[in-house]
């Protein structure tokens, strides 16, 4: 499929991730290392934004997006595969995701306003498993033309474990 383009919430969705960047304070040159590179922003169902900002450290790093993921949980904003959480409960067949807040959007930028990244293997597969109709803001040619696509997309052929096989037969 080809890309979707962003509407006003998504455009504006960049800009409060490339701020959530701008604010974090720089290192010494000896430590540029461990600077934060990269901010994302998450857009949820009820309009509601969050942010994240990678860490850092040789024990493992956190990526933006799950951060800027844990802050939205932190607060209330679920998964499409929270147990429990039934088709019917979402609203389905009709099409709607019920009073539920969820995840819709999300994008990841670079610090020093180097622009849109796409996520890392690991952050698709994250969201492949716990977020699968997120939409991803990414760059869409060589210019700067931004788009979405569907998590789907940019992870054709995910691992399905066993744990999301029987989620998903649960959830339907």
């Amino acid at each position: 499929m080809a890309p979707i383009p962003l509407t006003p919430e998504q455009a504006a969705l960049i800009e409060t991730a490339n701020e959530a960047i701008r604010r974090v304070p720089r290192s010494t040159p000896l430590r540029q290392i461990t600077d934060h590179t990269v901010s994302a922003a998450c857009l949820t169902s009820h309009n509601r934004t969050f942010t994240g900002i990678n860490t850092f450290h040789f024990s493992g790093s956190l990526c933006a997006e799950n951060v800027a993921f844990s802050n939205a949980a932190a607060d209330g904003c679920s998964s499409l595969n929270t147990p429990g959480l039934t088709k019917t409960e979402r609203g389905e067949p009709e099409g709607g995701l019920g009073e539920k807040e969820w995840m819709m959007c999300v994008v990841a930028v670079a610090n020093d306003e180097r622009g849109v990244i796409s996520p890392c293997g690991r952050c698709r597969q994250f969201m492949f498993d716990y977020y699968p109709e997120i939409r991803v803001i990414v760059k869409t040619g060589e210019g700067d033309e931004l788009g979405t696509v569907g998590i789907d997309e940019l992870l054709p052929y995910p691992y399905v474990s066993g744990m999301r096989k029987k989620m998903a037969s649960v959830i339907g």
